[in-house]
């Protein structure tokens, strides 16, 4: 099933690749958001977290300085934004961070999985809201809370 045909020929196309060759430019543009959301979220040491529409991958390699003995899955629609977040990461020397290229609208994500979902901006460019967001629902632990 296609779904966001329309985002996945921007992201993994033009507007991908436009990203990708400024990454720290556009992270420290959009900084200040990135500091609310790693608030917001609240990342615990053990977490398991799952990083949606990660991009170069900023938040994700936050996310795993915060979860350090746990696990962080960035995914995104872009091939090349997720080149540089795994060049990026290891750069950084994280080794509990991966990246996936996925539409998280459709991702068969194992259910129960992940403890924390964030996303900076990902969200917004979901072609169907509702079954993005039930989507990962599916993928968070039964116990999760905010």
């Amino acid at each position: 099933m296609t779904v966001n045909a329309d985002q996945i020929a921007l992201w993994d196309g033009p507007g991908g690749e436009r990203r990708a060759r400024q990454p720290r430019v556009i992270d420290t543009q959009v900084r200040l958001h990135n500091e609310r959301l790693r608030q917001a979220a609240a990342v615990a040491p053990a977490d398991v977290v799952l990083d949606v529409g990660c991009g170069t991958g900023q938040s994700a390699r936050d996310a795993a300085r915060a979860a350090s003995a746990g696990t962080v899955l960035g995914v995104d629609l872009s091939a090349r934004m997720l080149e540089v977040a795994r060049d990026l990461a290891v750069e950084e020397g994280l080794g509990n961070i991966t990246f996936e290229q996925a539409d998280a609208q459709i991702h068969p994500f194992p259910p129960g999985r992940f403890d924390v979902a964030i996303s900076r901006f990902g969200a917004m460019f979901f072609d169907d809201p509702v079954a993005a967001f039930t989507n990962i629902g599916r993928a968070l632990r039964p116990d999760w809370s905010y």
